[in-house]
Formats: C-alpha cells, sequence, structure tokens
C-alpha cells in the first residue's frame, strides 16, 4: 500500500513512518511544513506542489493518511477529490463547517473521518452505549475525564467528544454539557454531563467515563501507552478503504 502522508514532520507523522518500515506498505510521498533532504518519499510543502506531481504520477499514492491540523482539512480534502485518493482523516478540531464539507467530500471518495484510530478506543464507545443506556435512567450521574500532553492544543480532546456523543445520543431526554466546574453556589442536575480537559507532561492519552449514583461509581478508562497503537489503527483503516466505495466511515466499519 502506497501512502500520503500529510503532516509528515509533525510527531504522529514520524511514527507513522516509523512503523511503517516494518511493514510491507511504504510511504511515497509526504507534506510537511518545513523542507527536507528525505530521500525514502517525495516531499512537498505546498498542495500546489504535491497536487501536479500527483496529476503527472497518478499511480504515487493508494490512500491518503492526515496527521495533521484541522487548518488545512479544506486542502486535504479537495487533494482527495481532485486525485480521487480515498482519505484516512484522524486530525481533530474541525468546525461544523468543515464537518459539512467532509460529508460532502465523501460522496465522491471513500473517506474514514475520526477522532482516535484506536482499536480499544472505538470499543470504548461501544460500551458506553451500553453503560449509558443501562446506568443513566437509574439516576447515575456522568462525568467525562481527559488527560494528555501539555503540547496537545484543542480541548476537550476529539476523543472525549466521541465518548460523550456516545453517551448522549444513548440518553432518550435532553442533556446539557459543561466544560470544567467553577463556582460556589452551584448544584448539577442529572441532566448534565460535565467534561473536564487535564494537560501536562507526556500523558500520551486517558479517557475515562465516570457513572455515580449515592452508593456507587463505576468507571472505564483507556489508557495509550504509546503513538504506535495510532498508527496501527490507522494503516488497518487505510487498507479497509482502498477497496471501499466512495461514502462516510468511521473505525467501526473498519473493526467491522
Amino acid at each position: 500500500m502506497r501512502i500520503l502522508l500529510v503532516g509528515a514532520s509533525g510527531a504522529m507523522g514520524q511514527s507513522v513512518v516509523r512503523f511503517v518500515e516494518q511493514t510491507t506498505d511504504q510511504v511515497t510521498v509526504a507534506l510537511q511544513d518545513k523542507e527536507s533532504n528525505e530521500e525514502r518519499y517525495e516531499v512537498f510543502t505546498t498542495f500546489e506542489a504535491m497536487s501536479q506531481y500527483l496529476t503527472e504520477n497518478p499511480e504515487a499514492a493508494d490512500v491518503i493518511i492526515d496527521f495533521s491540523s484541522p487548518k488545512i482539512t479544506d486542502d486535504v480534502l479537495k487533494i482527495a477529490e481532485k486525485h480521487q485518493t480515498p482519505l484516512m482523516l484522524a486530525t481533530t478540531g474541525q468546525t461544523e463547517e468543515q464537518e459539512q464539507l467532509i460529508k460532502a467530500a465523501a460522496k465522491n471518495v471513500a473517506i474514514v473521518d475520526t477522532h482516535n484510530t484506536s482499536i480499544g478506543v472505538n470499543v470504548m464507545q461501544a460500551l458506553v452505549a451500553q453503560m449509558t443506556k443501562m446506568l443513566y435512567p437509574l439516576g447515575y450521574d456522568i462525568e467525562v475525564i481527559e488527560k494528555h500532553h501539555r503540547y496537545k492544543k484543542d480541548s476537550p480532546s476529539g476523543t472525549a467528544k466521541m465518548i460523550l456523543k456516545a453517551a448522549q445520543d444513548s440518553i432518550d431526554e435532553s442533556t446539557t454539557v459543561l466544560n470544567g466546574r467553577d463556582g460556589v453556589d452551584y448544584q448539577r442536575p442529572h441532566s448534565e454531563i460535565g467534561v473536564h480537559a487535564i494537560r501536562g507532561g507526556d500523558i500520551v492519552g486517558e479517557h475515562t467515563i465516570l457513572f455515580a449514583n449515592n452508593q456507587e461509581t463505576l468507571e472505564l478508562t483507556h489508557r495509550a501507552g504509546t503513538k504506535d497503537l495510532f498508527v496501527r489503527g490507522a494503516l488497518q483503516a487505510a487498507r479497509f478503504l482502498v477497496n471501499a466505495e466512495p461514502g462516510l466511515y468511521d473505525m467501526h466499519d473498519v473493526i467491522g
């Protein structure tokens, strides 16, 4: 599988490069924000130059993997559509307008759009839905806590939003979300879900959903030990996309 890697110079991009070297797959084209003497693959710093190269070399890439920034999501979608190359979109922090652009692009090209490529996190999302359906009607309050390294810019994390959505979609009444807590005269209603973001050190990623009533507390937690688990999931999704019809998919489609 030939990979066009967007965000190749970032931490996740470099993890992809290192991991792929141990497989039969290959990074053949890369887009990054700085020049490089890299000889293993073609490096570009502008979408225009990369698009021209893809036009002249239509067999250069079987799939795009994007671990970059939502600032360039629009351009990544244009490349995927123009060159009819499936897209594994693992970038977080897109706006609602960008989410609509993703849906529109998926009518013409296969896209896996996910906030987390970890297999475990996506299994957790399914478990959250089941637990919420069972526990929320019995009066259990719900809180979501996420922890990441000090360099992560967006909060709450995309994965926390995935977990929150899984819970909210499993509740048959209106709920409100409170990001963090502050104040001296406030009592949470049952219909409120608190979301809390912690940043510090080199925490790869940790997500917990907490269910609590007056007698007990249940917690479901996923801890990432290394970035390689995200790369492994992204490659699995990329292989899925190579033979997929145009459409919008998520990791649950990949896992099966």
